[in-house]
């Protein structure tokens, strides 16, 4: 016997709640009685993919199932809808609809509505959106390459909304400020290459439930100059990426929470004095990751108020460092050596990057000496990515980083010149082989004593491993398509390294 279909009308519509959209709908071919039950459960998820570009088809099975459960005074309790816009004339259609539908969510009692916009090329000169910062039961707003328009409403009663990422959007920052500064429930910010978008404001009296927290700017050249302010303890990641020329202030100390941060080519403030020392206390923090042409002094060690960034033994940490206008190369190199020495009980990713024309000279005999009067040993790196323009002019860079730390695997890459290829990129890799086996036969033997085996490595695809080779077989024409990736792994008898196990 069909049991199941006997079952009370607000239990069958309670088991399609369970059930994806798709698998919903094809409930329908079961039996008469089953045709309509899928579009009377209390939620919907409507996405455009399932579609495959039928946009009219799209929105008009949107607005007949949204119209049937108004016009049956049906319950919708959550109403999940993802639409594209083409930058075409039937995105004016597409607006038209979110217009209509919008104030139908609030009127049939909709508690959590998520929203998600993507248009696949640029439509913010062509599309409007004031509506969607209309809804009270927005939980969720994604919106992609699109513009929000100049009407906006004065109240936003985004009371509900608990994730906002907004991606290429042009938007005016008073009305960032109105949504994060309404929205007591937010879990997630994210902001990526948002036009108009200059300073965000994170404060501990209004984000009481922030955990997640991107804001990247990929696309500014310097000119617009972003800021930062944080002062969200409850945070759990910080991304604050490609912020060229702009400014990231933390507003206290505490940050228990935090699990992940994140620091690309930005500038630090602490108490809006300009530093280059990140002071935070962090204890449980498990990632680490900064790039830029500033080496950060941090400390991994309690200072006199108990502050500290990192649980030993726990983190993983990646530098990218940029060596531009390096006046003094040993100071430069002890402020690394430092910052390792910090960071020393942590999994150590370290990428050097050499611009074309800077030319930095290290005096090895020096730097040993004043590592070792400073009572540091070398720190271990699992890491260590090499960008190079000039090799001659890098082997210095070299010196000076085997005087402060121990790499595991160094992977050279080179700032690719005019008609460079594949034969000659490895010739490149081959000569940097031989001069580190050079260097360490008759380099500064302080620096090279504790190395006891180098070996080069290729990638095989094909079988998904790393092969050992020998040091001609690079010049070899024939091994060229066998290997896409190049590395060398390097093994140290220096038993006082410190650092990670």
């Amino acid at each position: 016997m069909d049991r199941i279909s006997d079952l009370p009308k607000e239990i069958l519509q309670r088991i399609l709640y369970f059930l994806a959209q798709k698998d919903a709908v094809r409930t329908s071919v079961l039996s008469k009685s089953w045709r309509y039950v899928w579009c009377t459960r209390p939620n919907l998820d409507f996405t455009h993919d399932s579609f495959k570009g039928r946009k009219r088809d799209f929105l008009s099975v949107v607005d007949e199932i949204l119209q049937h459960y108004c016009n049956q005074r049906l319950c919708l309790e959550e109403f999940r809808l993802c639409i594209s816009l083409l930058g075409d004339d039937s995105d004016q259609e597409s607006v038209s609809f979110l217009d209509k539908w919008i104030p139908l969510l609030t009127s049939m009692g909709v508690k959590d509505f998520q929203l998600s916009i993507i248009a696949e090329q640029s439509v913010r000169g062509i599309i409007d959106l004031p509506a969607v910062l209309k809804p009270e039961p927005l939980t969720l707003l994604w919106l992609y390459n699109c513009n929000l328009g100049q009407n906006i409403p004065e109240n936003i009663p985004f009371v509900r909304l608990q994730e906002l990422q907004l991606c290429n959007v042009l938007i005016k920052n008073e009305i960032v400020d109105k949504i994060i500064s309404s929205c007591p429930l937010l879990t997630t910010m994210l902001f990526l290459d948002c036009e108009g978008l200059k300073t965000i404001k994170l404060e501990k009296k209004l984000h009481k439930y922030l955990k997640h927290f991107v804001f990247c700017n990929f696309k500014t050249d310097g000119r617009e100059k972003c800021s930062v302010e944080i002062d969200a303890p409850t945070l759990e990641t910080i991304e604050t990426i490609r912020i060229i020329g702009s400014k990231v202030q933390f507003h206290g100390h505490k940050f228990s929470n935090l699990k992940d941060l994140v620091l690309q080519r930005v500038v630090i403030f602490n108490n809006s004095i300009e530093q280059s020392q990140l002071r935070i206390d962090a204890p449980n923090i498990n990632s680490f990751h900064y790039s830029g042409f500033i080496i950060l002094s941090i400390s991994s060690t309690p200072w006199e108020n108990g502050c500290h960034i990192f649980a030993p033994a726990s983190t993983t940490s990646t530098l990218g460092l940029y060596i531009r206008d390096v006046n003094d190369a040993q100071s430069w190199f002890l402020r690394l050596s430092k910052l390792l020495q910090d960071l020393r009980w942590s999994n150590l990713f370290l990428e050097i990057a050499q611009s074309y024309t800077n030319n930095v000279h290290v005096e090895e005999d020096i730097l040993v000496q004043d590592v070792i009067n400073g009572g540091n040993k070398p720190v271990v790196v699992e890491h260590l990515t090499l960008h190079i323009s000039h090799l001659s002019s890098f082997l210095s860079v070299l010196n000076g980083l085997f005087c402060i730390c121990r790499p595991r695997i160094i992977t050279p890459n080179w700032f690719m010149q005019e008609n460079w290829d594949k034969e000659r990129e490895v010739k490149e890799l081959c000569e940097f082989f031989r001069k580190i086996q050079m260097m360490r036969e008759s380099g500064n033997r302080k620096i090279w004593q504790h190395l006891k085996d180098l070996t080069i490595q290729g990638f095989d695809e094909s079988r998904q491993e790393w092969q050992t080779l020998q040091v001609t077989q690079l010049s070899e024409s024939a091994l060229l398509p066998d290997f896409d990736r190049f590395q060398v792994r390097l093994l140290w008898n220096d038993c006082m390294v410190v650092g990670y196990i």
